[in-house]
């Protein structure tokens, strides 16, 4: 695990928002980290808290080598703290942030600060996020809150405005293949599951690349079944393809990027595409759709994910996308 921010990959301009802050001292009470789950903003998370945690500082970057740091990449540094979901629960409760407002009004053990992750911030119940505005509005001078999430948007308008907000790209392609090759993937495995992964190195590890394959081209299938507009051929697609709300999620994604790359084909067709393998397939599917029409389907996609995350039931909420795919006009 890397400790310092120049290390992180990807996050250019991000990265060198948090060195300029730290060299200037003016380092937020509280961040609010966006970006998709794998982007590298847990990574991101810690080497900042290493940069103000360290000791021994090396051209203002965390040494790596002193007890601060190794604690920290072991996980058992006593002034940062995780702040996510209880194992059997989902979200994280009122009672979770008022131990955690208690932890904040002590002083620091050993580091300059307390720091905590909050991870997924946008899984606080109402009051766990009601309760948390406190401590954002009036922040003890050594904590440091970094709250981080894929979608700032479910967050409360309140808590968002209170913290300094940096948003996280998706890795690009080649820096994924090099951060996987980097971290010991066979190449060519790193080059076959890259364009899958969608920017995430958390997805890149999921995916097997044949598993991976196989079941893009089942959803594309689905897609396809979809347009005969039978009610009965939906629901079996739906029950067969729902799952849990993170599988849901998963799939939605998979959905988003076919969805893309049909669109791409339309507007953009010498561009790389993401599902490449399916290229054919996509282009068939594709033209039976005005190039708005394809828009439509990818802002449905969009929409009925964050349908997911919030608390929309997952197979109904296939069940009605599906609907309403069917319904789309053919070119």
């Amino acid at each position: 695990m890397t400790l310092r921010l120049r290390e992180v990959i990807g996050q250019d301009r991000t990265v060198d928002a948090l060195r300029r802050a730290i060299a200037g001292n003016r380092v937020a009470h509280a961040y609010l980290f966006e970006g998709i789950n794998g982007c590298g903003r847990r990574t991101t998370a810690l080497a900042l808290v290493a940069s103000l945690f360290c000791r021994q500082l090396v051209a203002g970057e965390a040494c790596g080598i002193c007890p601060s740091c190794k604690k920290l990449v072991a996980g058992n540094h006593p002034d940062l703290h995780l702040l996510q979901p209880l194992p059997d629960k989902r979200d994280i409760s009122i009672e979770q942030v008022r131990e955690l407002q208690q932890m904040l009004a002590l002083r620091p053990f050993e580091a300059p600060r307390k720091a905590c992750l909050i991870e997924p911030a946008e899984r606080m119940s109402t009051g766990a996020a009601n309760s948390l505005l406190k401590t954002l509005e009036e922040p003890p001078g050594h904590g440091l809150l970094i709250l981080l999430t894929n979608q700032a948007d479910l967050l409360l308008p309140t808590v968002r405005s209170r913290c300094q907000h940096l948003r996280f790209a998706p890795l690009d392609t080649p820096d994924l293949t090099a951060l996987l090759q980097q971290q010991g993937m066979d190449p060519a495995v790193a080059a076959t599951v890259a364009p899958l992964a969608q920017g995430s190195l958390d997805e890149a590890y999921n995916l097997n690349g044949d598993e991976a394959r196989a079941e893009r081209q089942t959803v594309l299938e689905a897609l396809h079944l979809a347009r005969h507009q039978q009610a009965a051929t939906l629901f079996d697609t739906s029950e067969r393809l729902a799952s849990g709300r993170d599988e849901t999620l998963e799939l939605f994604d998979i959905i988003l990027s076919l969805l893309r790359d049909m669109l791409l084909l339309h507007t953009t067709p010498a561009v790389r595409l993401t599902n490449d393998f399916l290229a054919e397939k996509l282009r068939v599917e594709g033209e039976r759709f005005p190039p708005a029409n394809l828009i439509e389907a990818l802002e449905l996609a969009l929409e009925t994910r964050r349908a997911v995350q919030g608390n929309v039931n997952p197979k109904l909420a296939l069940e009605c996308f599906l609907l309403r795919y069917s319904r789309l006009r053919i070119a």
